[in-house]
């Protein structure tokens, strides 16, 4: 990694030091509390509002609006309501893509907020659960999730997540 790419990564370190400082992030329950008993909590609610984001001291600026036409693996970590009918979905990329990324997701006609191609009521996903994410992007807009599918982290995922990519390739065909 180059000089340069080394000072960007320290100031983008600095920055985010710099927000959570701002925002309290260390006082506040979220950066407190055991990881196990925080996801038992997020599963306590379909999804949280923005104040009781705030309040709690989830990191949402940490998480990116994203500008990539990729597949990849996400843990679902957050889910906050949105404006007009909305939900924001906080994910952990961990393969095609690796970071954060931030989704956000418009109810349909049967009061489900789900992907166009979806088969998955995001509203009702599980906090730490494991998905297949197909990100699609507009022109100079950022990503949405066209199409997902729950995925098992276990050893039996490299064969869920082939199964999932031969259904959409003989689908595409």
């Amino acid at each position: 990694m180059s000089e340069d790419n080394f000072q960007s990564l320290d100031k983008l370190e600095q920055k985010i030091e710099a927000r959570r400082l701002k925002e309290k992030f260390y006082e506040k329950e979220y950066s407190n509390m055991d990881p196990l008993f925080m996801t038992e909590y997020l599963n306590t609610k379909r999804a949280f509002t923005f104040n009781q984001t705030s309040d709690l001291g989830f990191p949402y600026w940490e998480y990116s609006n994203l500008q990539v036409n990729i597949f990849c693996l996400g843990r679902l970590v957050f889910k906050e309501w949105g404006q007009k009918m909305s939900l924001k979905t906080f994910f952990n990329l961990e393969s095609g893509y690796f970071g954060q990324g931030r989704f956000l997701t418009y109810r349909n006609s049967k009061e489900q907020y789900m992907p166009t191609k979806g088969h998955i009521d995001l509203a009702e996903a599980e906090i730490g659960e494991y998905f297949v994410l197909k990100l699609k992007s507009k022109t100079g807009g950022s990503s949405f999730i066209e199409e997902i599918w729950t995925v098992e982290y276990d050893e039996n995922l490299a064969e869920s997540i082939q199964k999932i990519f031969q259904e959409v390739a003989s689908r595409d065909e």
